[in-house]
């Protein structure tokens, strides 16, 4: 295992130009490390994450599920970059609605004034 397991990871560039926040966990086994190095240092997760960012702001209040199918990523990795957004401050939940008879979280874009006003 790595010394920086679940520490994060600089960007490449592009809109984020921060580094990722950590994906995976002290506790998680070392295979879910080397997948969030292989994902973040080929440019998929960048990439992932600036589409479903892109997704929120033209669909404001989607679920992760709804999320997943405007993106065309599935509702999983949909779920993963969000959680990223958020952790960077670019997304924030608030709200839930019902979609195929459960109950979700809605999420929303963060502006440059701050949260969206619902």
């Amino acid at each position: 295992m790595s010394d920086n397991h679940g520490a994060g990871i600089p960007l490449m560039g592009g809109v984020f130009s921060y580094t990722f926040p950590p994906a995976t966990h002290t506790a998680d086994p070392d295979t879910a490390y080397e997948a969030e190095q292989a994902i973040t240092k080929s440019g998929k997760r960048q990439t992932q994450m600036e589409w479903v960012l892109k997704c929120v702001q033209v669909a404001p209040g989607s679920t992760a599920y709804e999320i997943g199918i405007i993106s065309r990523l599935d509702h999983i990795p949909a779920q993963r970059r969000l959680s990223d957004l958020k952790n960077l401050g670019k997304v924030y939940m608030d709200g839930t609605k019902t979609v195929n008879g459960r109950r979700m979280k809605c999420w929303w874009p963060v502006t440059e004034q701050g949260r969206m006003e619902l």
